[in-house]
């Protein structure tokens, strides 16, 4: 198998550790590693006398630890367990990945949208000053709302548009229609969605920061579903998707809602009322930000970076 293989089997993937159909077994180590570190991470990952500020190029590839686990998980959904097989040599094409399979690698991606785990210690926040001239913005950092100052809630929608993305990309929808449709037990799209959005509209955040990621991630569904809403080539993804905008529009408040929530509950009912109402024309992109490429990381320029610091994480001994 090739690079072609990445999107429709979970026996095929790159620079991720899982083995096969437990992808999802795979993630959740993945997303304890990375909590680990991130928990312990501080200037440390700079040589003495760099500017605090480029901490953040080594917390870029640490946050983001989990995107080539995610990707492998998100594969594991309405996945095939094929093979190039040929006539008369007895082997079985193709088969979807079991139900089992499939629920476990929802499980992990929908706590990798956890605000919790979203969420940067407060300690790290409070290290990470606005960029000194001569060391502007570049693409292996985390786009920004917030002008000079670092951006606390941005990585985690863009964390949240990865996991997403991923799981809502137009033939992957369509292969979840198609599954359910042929062997009901596997996991349909609405099904997908309805976890989806469990596990942001509904998530727990124990802080108002966790509140405000929350609504991040909770966004970042909304605009994936008009995404997938008017883009998708297949009519009852389109059909499903829509169905389920709808039903955000109508959803009532929380319990007990901050104003805040208020007003995040307001401009997405209204953003999409417009959207259904719109001509039946494809929609621009969603709104969020890349997250930083990933692949491939580094600049040799780089050597204010701390040897002990953003390319020695290990998964398996800390750093």
């Amino acid at each position: 198998m090739t690079n072609q293989d990445t999107d429709a089997t979970p026996k095929s993937d790159q620079w991720n550790n899982g083995l096969g159909l437990e992808q999802g077994a795979e993630l959740t180590r993945i997303m304890k590693v990375r909590r680990a570190a991130l928990d312990r991470f501080d200037e440390t990952v700079i040589k003495q006398d760099a500017p605090m500020a480029t901490m953040e190029e080594a917390l870029v590839p640490l946050y983001m630890y989990h995107r080539y686990a995610v990707e492998a998980a998100a594969s594991v959904v309405a996945g095939q367990d094929y093979v190039y097989s040929f006539r008369g040599d007895d082997r079985i094409p193709t088969k979807w990945v079991p139900a089992a399979q499939q629920r476990a690698a929802l499980e992990a991606l929908s706590f990798a949208l956890k605000p919790s785990e979203l969420a940067l210690p407060k300690a790290a926040l409070m290290k990470i000053p606005p960029r000194p001239s001569g060391w502007g913005m570049h693409r292996e950092l985390f786009p920004r709302y917030t002008g000079d100052t670092f951006d606390p809630i941005s990585p985690a929608a863009q964390a949240a548009e990865l996991t997403i993305g991923f799981l809502l990309q137009p033939d992957r929808a369509a292969r979840m229609v198609a599954q359910h449709a042929v062997d009901p037990t596997l996991p349909g799209l609405e099904d997908v969605i309805k976890l989806l959005r469990n596990a942001t509209f509904t998530a727990p955040a124990a802080t108002p920061y966790e509140q405000e990621i929350r609504r991040a991630t909770a966004r970042v569904l909304a605009e994936g579903l008009m995404a997938l809403a008017g883009n998708a080539q297949m009519p009852q993804v389109r059909a499903i998707a829509t169905l389920q905008l709808e039903s955000l529009q109508n959803a009532g408040m929380p319990a007990q809602p901050t104003r805040d929530d208020v007003a995040f509950r307001t401009l997405l009912a209204a953003d999409i009322k417009r959207f259904i109402e719109r001509p039946m024309t494809p929609i621009a992109a969603p709104n969020t930000a890349d997250a930083p490429p990933g692949a491939p990381i580094g600049d040799p320029g780089m050597d204010w970076l701390a040897p002990v610091g953003w390319c020695t994480w290990s998964d398996r001994g800390g750093r």
